[in-house]
């Protein structure tokens, strides 16, 4: 493997770095990241004055509750809710839902271990131009995901028209 090609490499592994206060954002879409973002943006409808319980939350989204003890250690981890111990306890948001993008989320729940090396090819070339593919493709869907706050996503912003859907 060249110089250039090894380097590509291992940047496909460390992917998007700078958009989160926390680790470096993942690019993978998975159950894991939908259900944070689910449960952040349920936790966000709440009064902020009383915390909520993973209980209440695992209901209302249909997610286990040991799943979602699982999801919020990272997202505590992260710095994106707190916990309220005792009677009535439960979790509140950390920063209000203006200040927490959805990139945060990604960078909370997913760890840098969890990107698969890229082995789109064994040619060497073509497999620098493939990690340059989804290297920019990882660095606008970043960007996006960095410019989009829990805040966004209860407002309706980002609904689309049907008209404007792309098909199934």
């Amino acid at each position: 493997m060249n110089a250039f090609a090894s380097t590509a490499h291992a940047e496909n592994k460390r992917v998007i770095n700078g958009l989160s206060a926390n680790e470096p954002l993942q690019m993978k879409d998975s159950s894991k990241a939908r259900y944070a973002v689910a449960a952040l943006v349920d936790l966000a409808c709440q009064p902020t004055s009383q915390p909520t319980t993973l209980a209440a939350i695992a209901k209302r989204q249909d997610i286990s509750v040991s799943y979602l003890e699982q999801l919020f250690a990272k997202l505590r981890a992260g710095g994106l809710i707190k916990s309220v111990r005792g009677p009535g306890g439960g979790y509140v948001l950390a920063r209000s839902s203006r200040q927490i993008t959805i990139a945060d989320i990604y960078g909370a729940v997913f760890e840098t271990s969890d990107v698969p090396a890229s082995r789109a090819t064994d040619i060497p070339q073509l497999r620098v131009q493939m990690d340059g593919l989804w290297q920019a493709m990882e660095r606008e869907v970043a960007r996006f995901l960095g410019s989009v706050t829990v805040e966004d996503v209860l407002s309706g912003k980002l609904a689309v028209p049907a008209n404007d859907r792309l098909p199934a």
